[in-house]
């Protein structure tokens, strides 16, 4: 169980730090109306998917995964058989989805996929949705998220951070973590994980997490390709 709390709370801690930003912004006064012409907004552009890959799209976003990734719905039901189907051939992927039915935390995601093929634990990836004041400082979320996970979040700590930069016409800060707790069976285990904080113009965000292994040398260049792939307009 610890470490099912363990893996929530890296997700819960930048939520929180979106909240209270959200909380924090000073109203602003009343002011007549002008005919001041609204700005031009960027194009969104909706990458395509690359030879191998999928896209997966929801009404106000889209991302592309590789061929082997595969969605699980965000029902109690649905994860149940998806843990049950897993239980024999990859025990490890599991254990990953029983964790993400028993803290409850699917009730918080829009999105949730994982790499069926990867080995000795799954890669996951999540999206949650967040609201923001327009016009926030990306890069003091990006610092004070850096500063507060390993106080937060016992075994853990942000390794990389960049913000900002754009993707795909969006606004965005990145961090990569690293996460080490003791399981079930009394056995030291490393996670790494990348998170990509996309800000719209609106104050509307997402934010994707992608997990896998401390060992897994390609998880930092495959979440950078699937965060390239990511693209959305205001809800």
């Amino acid at each position: 169980m610890k470490r099912n709390y363990f893996l929530w709370s890296v997700g819960f801690v930048l939520v929180f730090i979106l909240s209270a930003c959200a909380d924090s912004a000073t109203p602003t006064a009343p002011v007549t109306a002008t005919n001041t012409p609204t700005p031009t907004r960027p194009a969104v552009v909706f990458p395509t998917a690359a030879p191998g890959w999928k896209i997966f799209k929801r009404a106000a976003y889209q991302l592309a995964l590789p061929d082997s990734w595969q969605e699980i719905q965000l029902h109690a039901d649905e994860i149940k058989n998806a843990v049950a189907a897993a239980q024999v051939n990859n025990p490890p992927l599991a254990e990953t989805l029983r964790a993400l039915l028993e803290t409850e935390q699917y009730k918080g995601l829009d999105f949730y996929a994982v790499d069926k093929s990867a080995t000795p634990r799954p890669r996951t990836i999540s999206i949650a949705r967040a609201a923001l004041p327009p016009n926030q400082n990306i890069a003091s979320i990006a610092a004070a998220y850096a500063e507060t996970l390993p106080q937060a979040v016992r075994g853990a700590q942000v390794t990389k951070t960049q913000a900002p930069f754009q993707l795909n016409a969006l606004n965005v800060a990145a961090f990569e973590y690293t996460l080490s707790f003791v399981d079930a069976n009394a056995k030291l285990v490393t996670l790494r994980g990348a998170q990509y904080l996309y800000v719209l113009d609106t104050g509307a965000a997402y934010l994707v997490t992608i997990t896998g292994d401390a060992a897994d040398a390609t998880l930092s260049e495959l979440a950078r390709s699937i965060a390239a792939t990511f693209a959305a307009t205001a809800p």
